[in-house]
């Protein structure tokens, strides 16, 4: 809020106005300030940073203390880097909390590009119940020297954990035989692997660490601390404060009225950037509800007829299991309304590795058997993964099995997708939708409005369009 902003301003203003009376010598030199009320300067600092404490707490979602430093074990934590790196950084994390996943592939990649310097350890803290066996089965693989690829995949496949989740008293079953897939085509020994989960044999451990998180006051994933210190949630500080760390050199601890100035400053900082985050959010995003979109379909594949009353267009990505499941609800709807409902396919590559999928499909488009490849595609879709997890060459020898059955002359395939014939559609087609406000998949626009994500409320929009 402005009154937000005006305390704020107010706050750091005052503190400024310190910070240069103690640099330029005038507090610095009076030895124990007594202020009106009898309290000492110093002593009066310590009650504000105090009450900014609590209220930095509270906007930082945890109960984290920016000026503590934390101490955690981690002799058995899964580690990638150096553990003799310059800086450290521990993730506490969820598998089944979309932010981790995001949270741990940032951290990931800046690690890898100086791993002699910066070191990742990973650390349990299992807010969603239902994730629990995945933790036991990433530290089971972690047995076998294959923690990072089981973490990976147990990213990439959350969605689907999540609907497993779901199941009932199925559940946990649903999700250990997603686990032991998982597992075999990490070339874990399964036996092993399973007995480890069926006796629950790393179940201490991450009871031992749920407790270490709560003594911390650790309540929220994804949580990061680096060489000991929280300096909040948002990925591209922490990398920058990473990279700041390993280049910048260590600076002589501040003591007294220096210390809590220190420590206010950064307090009210914190409280500054969460106004404008707050008002970040509240702005609108993506596609706007009751706004028309138009869309250049004159190069996109169509099912249906293409005069049709509701043209229905999607943006889509071949390794999303939410399009997988779109698209086969639109399908069943336009078999319904053959000459009414029209689906235009949009290429909106979310996983960059489903590349040659949408080139592929492209290509298929061009021999008229846009369909029958999608279809495949789509089913496909598991394999697919796995394959381009093994390299580009496998991958694209698995799209090019699967154009022979889709009746694809392969030879064109092969050549098109060599040459990137149809990157340059794809980059248009990701160009429009971020244009209109696309950020995931899937998209669906009918008759050029968007009506949000539910595939229920997606059916009754083309309804009735259709009775229009």
């Amino acid at each position: 809020s402005k009154t937000g902003y005006v305390i704020v301003g107010i706050i750091l203003f005052l503190v400024g106005v310190l910070a240069g009376e103690l640099a330029g010598g005038g507090l610095g030199e009076k030895k124990g300030v007594v202020l009106s009320t009898g309290q000492s300067l110093e002593d009066r600092l310590s009650e504000i940073d105090r009450k900014l404490a609590d209220i930095d707490k509270q906007i930082s979602g945890g109960g984290l203390d920016r000026n503590k430093e934390y101490k955690f074990e981690l002799s058995d934590a899964p580690v990638l880097g150096s553990s003799n790196a310059k800086v450290k950084l521990v993730l506490w994390s969820d598998f089944q909390c979309p932010y981790c996943k995001n949270m741990h592939r940032a951290l990931e990649s800046l690690v890898k590009s100086n791993p002699e310097n910066f070191a990742l350890y990973m650390k349990d803290r299992v807010v969603h119940p239902a994730a629990f066996l995945e933790h036991e089965a990433a530290l089971a693989a972690k047995a076998q020297g294959k923690y990072w690829e089981f973490a990976e995949q147990l990213f990439a496949n959350q969605g689907e954990f999540q609907q497993l989740s779901q199941a009932g008293e199925d559940a946990q079953a649903k999700i250990q035989e997603k686990l032991l897939e998982i597992a075999k085509n990490l070339g874990l020994n399964i036996e092993q692997f399973k007995s480890e989960l069926d006796s629950h044999k790393y179940k201490p451990v991450i009871d031992r660490e749920q407790e270490e998180a709560s003594a911390a006051e650790i309540n929220s994933t994804p949580t990061t601390l680096i060489n000991g210190y929280f300096y909040g949630f948002d990925a591209e500080e922490l990398k920058a404060k990473a990279t700041e760390l390993l280049t910048s050199p260590a600076k002589a601890k501040a003591e007294g009225v220096e210390a809590k100035l220190n420590s206010i400053e950064q307090k009210v900082s914190n409280l500054a950037k969460f106004f404008e985050n707050r008002k970040q959010a509240q702005q609108p995003r993506g596609p706007k509800p009751g706004t028309e979109y138009k869309f250049d379909l004159s190069r996109s594949p169509v099912i249906g007829n293409p005069g049709a009353k509701v043209k229905v267009v999607v943006f889509s990505d071949f390794q999303c299991p939410y399009c997988e499941k779109m698209g086969g609800i639109l399908e069943d709807i336009q078999k319904q309304y053959p000459k009414d409902v029209a689906i235009y396919f949009e290429n909106y590559v979310v996983h960059p590795a489903a590349g040659p999928e949408h080139e592929a499909a492209m290509s298929a488009n061009s021999q008229g058997k846009f369909k029958q490849m999608h279809d495949l595609l789509f089913k496909n879709r598991t394999e697919l993964i796995k394959a381009g997890q093994e390299g580009e060459d496998k991958l694209v020898a698995k799209i090019l099995e699967l154009g022979k059955s889709a009746g694809l002359d392969v030879e064109k395939l092969k050549a098109d997708l060599k040459s990137g014939t149809y990157q340059e559609l794809i980059a248009d087609n990701m160009k429009e939708g971020q244009a209109a406000g696309v950020s995931g998949t899937p998209s669906v626009f009918v008759n050029g409005y968007f009506y949000g994500y539910n595939p229920d409320d997606i059916k009754n929009k083309i309804t009735e369009a259709l009775k229009k």
